[in-house]
């Protein structure tokens, strides 16, 4: 199969769903791309020929049919319906949340499915990835710690923080309980809980649990190595950030859609963002340590500008999607983040990007 004869299908034409579209159109690989959406084609960088405005009543079984794999960029409350369409029709299924309603629904299906990788974006994703390859590095890991953040490069307001990403997936991540591992127990803790001060290449910061960021790694770390180690996902901030979202979401108690509001409407967007990715593994010995940092800004990539947070998140899912296409992964079944070899994923085209 040539490129051309691989026809990849975007659900989603938000940021991300245009930032993969755009990367993709951009590079050399040839592949055909199609994007779909419930809205109408405002976008002057996706011809109308590439759109397919979806009716809200229809399923999205007429456009995933004929697809070589679907990219989910969709909300994550809309996962389980188009996998569900590309289960129906064979179709390879990748998405981008870190929500975990999927997992849960496949729990009771894991024999027979097509092709299906969740998480594939930056944490859950290529975190993920480089997490697991420091904590293979040593020969008897005790503990793992994943930081990431998504943060404006400028914020003068009280929170610290202006948005750059969807205010749904940040507010579900705030609100939802985290996987991690405590002396090799599989536990969870509530979101916003875990505070702790950090400080990384000279900078502090703060970082606390919130959902999804793992995926399923705590499971995997688990079933590997059954020992007492301790393994947890946090995000970071800027110090003073956790305070005053503490205070909206456990003091004030308000409920999802009121707090969806306030972070869609009411704090300011940014394309001005930086995007920190931190992991260290360590072992029983002072020196029995390894560590992944790096610092992604907005850039020019095929000569179009992208922030941080949209070619971190859409490079994560291409890098999965060339390793699919070139078959350096399973090509049928659940297939997880940490699954993939680190070293393959920085040789693809997009993967590359994510060297230190």
């Amino acid at each position: 199969m040539n490129n051309r004869d691989i026809h990849i299908g975007i659900v989603g034409a938000g940021n991300i769903g245009d930032a993969i579209y755009r990367l993709l159109i951009s590079s050399d690989l040839g592949y055909r791309v199609s994007i779909a959406d419930q809205i109408s084609n405002t976008n002057v960088f996706i011809p109308d020929d590439d759109y397919v405005l979806l009716d809200e009543s229809t399923q999205f079984s007429d456009f995933v049919d004929g697809k070589t794999l679907i990219i989910n960029a969709l909300p994550f409350t809309e996962n389980i319906n188009l996998y569900k369409a590309c289960q129906k029709s064979g179709v390879a299924y990748f998405d981008l949340s870190e929500d975990d309603g999927l997992d849960k629904y496949l729990a009771s299906f894991q024999q027979g499915l097509s092709f299906t990788m969740p998480h594939c974006g930056l944490a859950p994703g290529m975190s993920s990835i480089v997490a697991f390859h420091l904590l293979e590095k040593l020969e008897n890991p005790q503990k793992l710690k994943i930081r990431v953040g998504a943060l404006s490069q400028n914020a003068s307001n009280k929170l610290r923080y202006y948005t750059s990403w969807s205010g749904d997936g940040l507010v579900n991540e705030y609100l939802g309980d985290c996987h991690v591992i405590r002396d090799g127990q599989n536990v969870t803790e509530k979101a916003l809980t875990g505070y702790e001060k950090i400080t990384i290449n000279s900078k502090e910061y703060e970082a606390f649990n919130t959902s999804g960021g793992i995926g399923t790694l705590a499971k995997t770390i688990k079933e590997k190595w059954n020992d007492f180690i301790t393994a947890d996902y946090k995000t970071l901030r800027r110090i003073g950030h956790h305070d005053y979202v503490d205070f909206l979401f456990n003091d004030l108690q308000l409920d999802q859609s009121s707090l969806t509001a306030i972070f869609k409407t009411c704090i300011p967007k940014t394309r001005k963002d930086e995007v920190i990715i931190y992991a260290s593994a360590s072992g029983d010995g002072e020196e029995d340590m390894c560590t992944y940092y790096k610092v992604f800004r907005p850039k020019v990539i095929n000569g179009r500008s992208f922030s941080a947070i949209e070619y971190t998140t859409a490079i994560g899912v291409l890098a999965m999607v060339e390793l699919y296409i070139n078959k350096k992964i399973p090509q049928e079944g659940y297939v997880k983040q940490e699954d993939v070899n680190w070293q393959d994923a920085l040789k693809t085209k997009f993967g590359n990007f994510y060297r230190e």
